[in-house]
């Protein structure tokens, strides 16, 4: 009878053995696949990088630069003549000045009160 269990054991170990080589080999396998993606997203995200990198350094983001800052000079230049021209009306003119911002304080003074 301890044969047959020594037997017993021993095939239930080997039936183990097996089973873990069987593991160990899948997980190997995935080991593998996780590299090969891991591999494959790194030249996707380079890839995007390069392009990024080609698009911003290609000189366009300056280039939107120098355009915004020519347009914000240009509308600081608008500003400053009109803001000189309202000065100039309001002393030739005070009294009309006068009646133009009571008129548009009561305006304002009504659309506040709906």
């Amino acid at each position: 009878m301890s044969d047959t269990s020594s037997n017993a054991s021993k095939r239930a170990r080997a039936a183990a053995d097996k089973a873990t080589q069987e593991l160990e080999a899948r997980l190997e396998a995935l080991r593998e696949e996780m590299e090969e993606i891991k591999a494959s997203l790194g030249q996707k995200a380079e890839k995007k990088f390069d392009a990024l990198a080609d698009v911003f350094s290609g000189g366009a983001v300056d280039d939107v630069l120098d355009e915004l800052r020519a347009i914000v000079s240009q509308i600081r230049e608008k500003a400053g003549a009109a803001e000189k021209k309202v000065v100039e009306t309001a002393r030739d003119n005070p009294v009309q000045t006068l009646l133009l911002a009571f008129g548009l304080g009561f305006l304002a003074s009504l659309m506040m009160r709906r």
